[in-house]
């Protein structure tokens, strides 16, 4: 990894905390100014209803100077041909919202029947950028246009939207030293149809409305960046198929079918989607470039796939997907990965390095039925290969047969994670499933262990090291969780999956950064016992 990245976190910091010394605060008239027209959106927690987060952990010097040396030598020619040493890798966290996450490596479980991994650090959860400070004197422009064509941004400015409609906010060739900002003036609201990135980078979003106005606006995504563009990231963005999607509970097909929107398609490299909220859309997520940060994301109403990654290095973390309904024949997933060719074509590449961490898919979490409501596919990853891929304290409740599926494995942990019917306790699904190729090729180096599911669909291969270990069936959640119901799914004082896990394959923190073991041995499933 370049030192560049790192340096870059302390420009994203400063991006919000304010200009540097040849910095400039700009701001930008809006084309209608005034309150922003659109409907009030309920209160949606990252966290389940009882969910109570556990403190931020420290970072020390030693902290940071161990992550950097981690990106160097995966820079240097770290690689996942070989499987390495343990099983249960854990990815470098992004101090904080910063255009350049990138994550360690994911190693692979020891070429034996029973591979025993190292517990290493867990990721502290990033931090969202809080308010930004009061902005300096600066010039005033007409419109964001204006600004750019005027030649005066420069990296390490902060551009601040006044009050009102923007229009579509698409940007070119914009590449700068240090980020450059684009947030409202504080206290104000700055709408805007859609942005669009192209061969531009180190640009920070964050804090805007957005959405179409237009009464035809087309199913392009809303928030888009193409291939060239790198180092940018989007923060608190309020993204909705329409102004309306706070209602989209009483949508009818058609209004569905009329608003088949991305949330964010993303390309590039070094593209952070950090603790924005989707509401009423089609896709949620999908990223296509590499070293991808999709982190702390609520996904409410879709009706697609909440999220998917495709680029190599990507972290998907501590996000939030509920409420999908069924328009079409799409089967829906709550995550999706696959492979391509350099053609484009599906099932004929490679994905490396892929974590999904500390996610909540909800199939539905209302308390409203719905005649719309879909059955969902938990994390589907049909065509492979996948090659380091981590998976563990997710917390799914779907009812479509797979919960976790990956068909092409190599070199993959999956651990620790609760996947848990959403509708019937009798069903024998949602499982996880290993499977090979669609080409044949055998999934290898394989560990699946201390997870809590519905079923499982694992076999032991000694030959292929794919290990299935410490898993326990869930026949009754309601004797093993708290509230299944209002999806607490943290465990029953009473629960046999309480001290059961193995510590040899458990993560040192849950799904809320509680450390593992509170107990005599770590849980099973997503959560430690509080």
């Amino acid at each position: 990894m370049k030192l560049i990245r790192s340096l870059l976190v302390v420009g994203m910091t400063a991006a919000f905390s304010g200009s540097g010394a040849n910095a400039t605060d700009y701001y930008v008239q809006a084309i209608t100014p005034g309150p922003v027209q659109g409907t009030a959106l309920s209160p949606v927690s990252l966290q389940a209803r009882t969910d109570a987060r556990a403190a931020p952990r420290a970072r020390t010097r030693a902290w940071y100077k161990a992550r950097w040396l981690r990106r160097q030598a995966r820079h240097n020619g770290g690689g996942t041909s070989e499987p390495t040493p343990t099983p249960a890798p854990t990815p470098a966290p992004t101090p904080t919202p910063t255009p350049t996450p990138t994550p360690a490596p994911t190693p692979a479980p020891t070429p034996t029947p029973t591979p025993a991994p190292t517990p290493t650090p867990t990721p502290t959860p990033t931090p969202t950028p809080g308010p930004t400070p009061t902005p300096g004197p600066g010039q005033t422009f007409k419109s964001i246009s204006a600004l750019i064509n005027s030649g005066k941004l420069s990296g390490g400015d902060r551009v601040f939207l006044m009050d009102g409609y923007h229009g579509p906010l698409k940007l070119t060739g914009q590449n700068f030293s240090s980020p450059v900002l684009f947030t409202p003036v504080p206290g104000q609201t700055a709408h805007v149809d859609l942005i669009n990135l192209t061969k531009s980078s180190n640009l920070v979003f964050n804090g805007l409305k957005v959405w179409p106005t237009s009464s035809a606006p087309g199913k392009s995504p809303l928030v888009r960046t193409y291939m060239g563009t790198s180092n940018i990231a989007f923060t608190n963005l309020d993204v909705r198929g329409e102004a309306t999607a706070g209602n989209y509970m009483s949508w009818p097909v058609s209004m569905w079918r009329a608003n088949k929107r991305a949330g964010f398609q993303v390309d590039g490299d070094q593209i952070s989607i950090v603790g924005n909220r989707l509401t009423g859309v089609q896709m949620g997520i999908l990223t296509l470039g590499t070293n991808a940060l999709v982190e702390k994301n609520i996904i409410d109403g879709f009706s697609g796939d909440g999220m998917r990654a495709l680029g190599d290095n990507s972290i998907v973390r501590g996000n939030k997907v509920q409420n999908c309904v069924k328009i079409d024949a799409n089967h829906d997933d709550g995550f999706q990965s696959f492979s391509r060719s350099a053609s484009g074509k599906s099932g004929q590449g490679v994905v490396k390095n892929l974590t999904l961490e500390d996610n909540k898919i909800f199939e539905w979490a209302s308390s409203t039925n719905n005649p719309l409501r879909c059955k969902l596919q938990g994390i589907g990853m049909f065509d492979g290969m996948y090659d380091g891929v981590t998976i563990r304290n997710n917390v799914i409740s779907v009812s479509a047969y797979h919960g976790i599926s990956i068909a092409g494995a190599l070199n993959t942990v999956i651990t620790n994670n609760t996947v848990i019917n959403a509708r019937s306790n009798a069903a024998n699904y949602p499982w996880i499933k290993i499977n090979a190729h669609k080409n044949g090729t055998p999934p290898k180096n394989v560990l699946v262990a201390n997870n809590l599911v519905t079923s499982m669909k694992v076999f032991n291969n000694a030959n292929n090291n794919v290990v299935e270990v410490s898993n326990m069936v869930v026949k009754n959640p309601s004797a093993e969780f708290t509230s299944p119901a209002t999806l607490d799914f943290t465990l029953k004082p009473t629960a046999k999956a309480a001290n059961s896990a193995n510590p040899k394959y458990a993560p040192p923190f849950d799904i809320m950064g509680v450390a593992r073991p509170r107990g005599n041995a770590p849980d099973m499933g997503a959560y430690e016992s509080q």
